[in-house]
């Protein structure tokens, strides 16, 4: 006797209710399921064993030759898996059916959930043929990513196409289809067509179809299309970001290329900017990744900008173009114990960042900087070698300054008699040495509309040099309470080229006159001038310098008796006094013992008629590596006093004592020249830092005190110092020269609640750690417990900087006069603002200079979430600029997009600038 499959499926059913069936563990709350392998079943049967279980109940219908599975109900079958809240098994038709169910109030819950090898589907309603493998299908729901494809009545067969040698895909062919980003329900916005083959998984291939909003078709049609549903990566096409009008550039579009897989580790996108003007740029981005090895991203623009001069110079097109470059390499620490690579460059010319981005970022950047490098170390050899190329360029005056290659080997405090044989504290155990050895080549040139830097100029003007040296030192303690360090130290610098003086003759500049006597005579009006110019040739100076310092630690304490007076408990002052006497030996008449190159030239050999022989250039000045000393000689004792203030205060609220810093470091350095036959003292500097409102405010002071006098010099144009103390000549010991100063507030509402709350700074040992916990919280929605809370993530940051210097008295008996001056004074504020969970505001930046009386380069901008569509507006005042978007959200469908916007050209014209 030949049973059809589900026949068979319906009598073991029937079989397990009354063997009492067993529960798959599994499933959940299963109470009815079975299995179909222990059974011997025709040829023409099903292939395969068929799981089967439900959690409320099961109801066998003998003579319409059904089965219905009710609650969580779920059929397996080969990599086939069926599940909903009720499925009706047709074993006379071979069909089975699966749709939702009314729950306790009437509401269907459980809709069909389709899985066949990994592609899955959601319907409303499924009828499937186990033996045709065809079903009929209506209101799918397939996901991929981002995109949600929702069917109207389909057809689904499985399995009809073949991937590849050993997978098959499912199909669905459906009738109006939309595909969207949306995961409502009723989608806010899709491409709606009435003809549609869906591979899960894999592909949609659309016919022709339209944009529909909320419901409502657009006029906005697609002759035919294609939707990839295959997870990870894969080429393809990137639709524009953005379409938009500009007065100087004309229509065009943003954002237009292709996304290129290279491998598996690597990502290319190659997009560009096009308007009809002739404006483009070209970008190109790539990021990599290796994990346990590394990670890193660049970026390459090119970028042409064509723009229209005013009406008074005929509307003239002016092309301004220029490319940026940006490589960032990060090595994960786990790669390698002793080799590390990575850092980040940044180049640009022709300030193309600056011209075309409006960001605040780009438009402030002052110095860009660059920083790769390749570092190995050798543990046996207790050294490290680092090796890279170091960039800045500088936005206001164009000089851009490349150093290739730049290499550094240096040694650590090595104690080459730490094993010898004796006491651990002996005191020749304690001598050190150091080895730093540094090679480097600079580049220099000027970025201008026509970049000079890329010529034969800037290779003709490069200027290498190899310089190292050795450090040895002893510490050792005297006395107990004294550290007394003897040091020395011997370098050896060499050049590839120096400068050569000459006096430049096309200075000289003359007149036909006639003298007292009637002659014809010649006039000088002006003289030849010296100038240098750069020959090639190796050259080099040695230097040497030893010295002997002397430091200890002094300690004032003053107690105060209970709880102090008015909670002070008590006064504690450290201070740190450090002398050394050090020695240079003179390099004025000293030559280079290869080359034979003197390390300084008297001006009145290369003038002999007007040259001053006591003023020195040297061959080696605007070295990479610097010139020797120009002093005669240099034995001097310098001395150093630091000072730290700190109160004990109590605590009235948890009844312990604080330590508060009241002076954070006030030192006093200066230094005396023993050689010297007249101004031996040196300018007296003091500097201190402190602290207020639990770090609120910070304030740095700084101040020069001369203990000579200074008057006006005509000859030099400015102060000169005479051998002639304030002591004798005005009875004090030293007179104020400069006194600047630096107060800073950063104000944020978190330190605002920990001033008034009282809350104790904490010490952070994991800096990882932390950083981890303060990206999550900027990244959580706070919950608004006050007023405060709405500025949760906002700062205010004051800054002013001042400076109170001497004027000597041009006119000699007049009394010098002290000029106080604000260098600085400007407030700035940033923030996010959260108005509601869906709409925010940001100020990317807004400040005012107070020196200058102007408002520093407002940034503003505010966001509507729509729940698939955002709206977006920003705008920057001061260049006249704003954006303004209405945009499906980052995804597969962000092309849609209404934008709105100006750039800076278009602002610039319109106030004729």
């Amino acid at each position: 006797m030949h049973l059809r499959p589900v026949a068979i499926l319906a009598v073991l059913l029937l079989f397990s209710l009354c063997a009492g069936a067993q529960v798959d563990s599994s499933a959940v709350e299963a109470n009815f399921s079975g299995n179909t392998a222990q059974y011997q079943i025709s040829p023409d049967s099903l292939t395969a064993p068929v799981d089967y279980q439900s959690r409320d109940s099961m109801e066998v219908d003998l003579a319409n030759q059904r089965i219905h599975l009710y609650g969580a109900a779920r059929v397996n079958y080969e990599s086939i898996s069926l599940q909903a809240e009720h499925i009706v098994l047709d074993y006379g038709t071979n069909l089975v059916t699966a749709e939702p169910y009314p729950d306790t109030s009437g509401v269907l819950v459980g809709d069909p959930q389709f899985s066949d090898g990994g592609q899955e589907f959601t319907a409303k309603n499924i009828k499937y043929n186990f033996k045709s493998k065809k079903g009929i299908v209506t209101e799918t729901v397939t996901t991929q990513d981002d995109v949600y494809v929702r069917g109207g009545k389909s057809k689904f067969v499985s399995g009809a196409v073949q991937t590849n040698d050993s997978t098959r895909s499912d199909v669905i062919y459906t009738e109006g289809a939309i595909f969207t980003s949306c995961s409502a329900e009723h989608p806010h916005f899709g491409v709606r067509t009435q003809k549609a083959k869906v591979v899960p998984n894999k592909l949609a291939i659309i016919g022709p179809s339209n944009l529909e909003i909320m419901g409502v078709p657009t006029p906005f049609w697609l002759p035919f299309g294609f939707f990839p549903l295959k997870s990870g990566r894969s080429t393809g096409l990137l639709f524009p970001s953005d379409y938009q009008y500009s007065q100087q550039w004309g229509f065009g579009f943003q954002g237009i290329g292709w996304f290129f897989p290279i491998g598996e580790h690597v990502n290319l996108q190659v997009t560009s900017d096009i308007y009809l003007n002739g404006t483009f740029t070209l970008n190109a981005a790539s990021s990599y990744r290796k994990r346990y090895k590394y990670s890193g991203n660049f970026d390459f623009s090119y970028r042409r900008l064509v723009e229209k001069t005013s009406v008074a110079e005929n509307y003239q097109d002016v092309n301004n173009q220029g490319f940026s470059f940006g490589w960032r390499h990060r090595q994960d620490p786990r790669a390698h114990p002793t080799f590390t690579f990575g850092g980040s460059i940044n180049f640009q010319t022709n300030q193309v960042n600056q011209r075309y981005l409006n960001s605040y970022e780009a438009a402030s950047t002052n110095v860009i900087r660059s920083s790769m490098n390749i570092t190995k170390s050798f543990p046996a050899l207790k050294s490290t070698l680092t090796a890279g190329i170091t960039h800045s360029q500088n936005n206001q005056t164009g000089v851009i300054n490349v150093n290739f290659p730049d290499a550094r080997f240096q040694t650590q405090t090595i104690y080459p008699l730490r094993n010898l044989p004796g006491s651990q504290r002996a005191w020749y155990k304690k001598l050190s040495f150091r080895y730093v050895s540094e090679l480097r080549s600079e580049f220099s040139g000027i970025d201008t509309d026509s970049t000079s830097f890329f010529s034969q100029q800037t290779l003709d003007d490069v200027r290498y040099g190899f310089t190292h040296r050795v450090n040895t030192a002893l510490s050792l303690n005297v006395l107990r309470y004294f550290n007394v360090s003897p040091n020395a130290s011997y370098s050896e610098t060499y050049y590839g080229k120096t400068l050569e003086y000459f006096l430049d003759e096309s200075t000289l500049e003359t007149e036909d006159i006639i003298d007292e006597n009637g002659n014809p005579a010649v006039d000088t009006t002006s003289f030849a001038t010296i100038d240098s110019r750069l020959n090639p040739g190796l050259a080099g100076f040695r230097s040497f310098n030893a010295g002997v310092s002397v430091s200890t630690q002094l300690f004032g304490t003053v107690r105060l008796g209970g709880r102090g007076l008015f909670g002070l408990k008590g006064l504690r002052h450290v201070m740190k006094p450090s002398v050394s006497i050090g020695y240079v030996p003179s390099y004025l008449d000293a030559r280079d013992f290869i080359s034979g190159q003197p390390y300084f030239i008297r001006d009145n050999r290369i003038d002999p008629d007007r040259g001053n022989p006591n003023n020195f250039r040297s061959p080696f000045a605007g070295q990479i590596f610097s010139a020797p000393s120009r002093s005669e000689g240099n034995f001097a004792a310098s001395y150093s006093i630091s000072n730290l203030f700190e109160a004990k205060v109590w605590n009235r609220k948890d009844s312990t004592d604080n330590i508060v810093k009241l002076f954070q470091n006030i030192a006093v350095s200066g230094r005396y020249d023993l050689a010297a036959d007249s101004l031996q003292w040196s300018v007296i500097r003091v500097s201190g830092s402190t602290s207020f409102f639990k770090g609120l405010t910070q304030v740095n002071l700084r101040a020069s005190l001369d203990p000579y006098i200074a008057v006006f010099d005509e000859a030099q144009g400015g102060a000169v110092r005479l051998d002639r103390t304030t002591l004798r000549e005005d009875g004090v010991p030293f007179q104020l020269t400069n006194f600047s100063g630096t107060i800073s507030t950063n104000l944020t509402v978190a330190k605002i609640r920990q001033l008034f709350q009282g809350a104790e700074e904490e010490y952070v040992e994991d800096v990882a750690e932390e950083r981890r916990q303060q990206r999550e919280e900027a990244n959580t929605l706070f919950e608004e417990t006050d007023i405060l809370s709405l500025f949760e993530k906002f700062s205010i940051r004051h800054t002013y900087n001042y400076s109170l210097d001497r004027e000597v008295a041009v006119v000699a008996g007049q009394r010098d006069t002290l000029r106080f001056n604000t260098v600085a004074n400007s407030i700035e504020l940033r923030g996010a603002l959260q108005l509601t969970e869906n709409w925010s505001v940001n100020i990317g930046q807004i400040g005012y200079d107070f020196t200058s009386k102007r408002i520093t380069y407002p940034y503003l901008s505010f966001a509507r979430d729509l729940h698939c569509w955002e709206m977006r507006f920003s705008w920057a005042p001061q260049r006249n600029t704003y954006q303004f978007t209405i945009a499906v959200k980052p995804g597969t469908f962000d092309f849609l997009e209404v934008p709105v916007n100006q750039n800076r050209y278009d602002g610039r014209n319109l106030f004729g600038t």
